[in-house]
């Protein structure tokens, strides 16, 4: 009887895992995955020190648009991403006390994966959320975007009202 309780909540355990899992993954077709570019390889720990120091990554300024009288409270995060590509983790992410207009500097350091150098052609999306929470859009919270930008360029971005039906 005990071996067959723990039977039971194996298999619960190993559902409930795969289900997790497949939650939190988009699903591309086989179409869609050869379209898609390789990420670029994660640099070592000594190409990485030498990559901050020599990469300047690209520069920007955020600003509200003629339509926003002010600023909500909350968090304004810098969202990387490689050009084109909407789904999965962003090549780069700052998170920024909402102080507008502003200034602000991506480098590799910023990378999600340690190592992971920016590339040529990159959408940058700026958004001002309220609760600080990323994966959530709610009325009031800002946003702006520009792309495809290249290492070393200096880029403007102009928010706006976010889209309710996400970032």
């Amino acid at each position: 009887m005990r071996s067959r309780r723990l039977y039971f909540f194996a298999i619960i355990l190993l559902v409930t895992a795969v289900s997790c899992v497949s939650r939190n993954v988009e699903r591309i077709d086989d179409e869609e995955a050869a379209q898609m570019e390789a990420p670029p390889e994660p640099l070592s720990a000594e190409e990485r020190a030498n990559r901050v120091v020599a990469d300047p990554g690209f520069t920007g300024s955020v600003r509200l648009g003629d339509e926003i009288a002010s600023a909500p409270d909350g968090v304004l995060y810098v969202i990387v991403r490689v050009a084109g590509r909407a789904g999965g983790p962003p090549l780069a992410v700052k998170r920024l006390p909402v102080e507008l207009p502003t200034d602000f500097v991506v480098t590799s350091a910023d990378s999600m994966i340690p190592g992971t150098p920016l590339v040529d052609g990159m959408d940058v999306t700026i958004r001002v959320d309220q609760d600080g929470d990323a994966f959530t859009v709610q009325p009031g919270d800002l946003q702006g975007s520009v792309g495809p930008v290249a290492i070393g360029d200096t880029i403007e971005i102009v928010l706006g009202p976010a889209p309710i039906d996400g970032p």
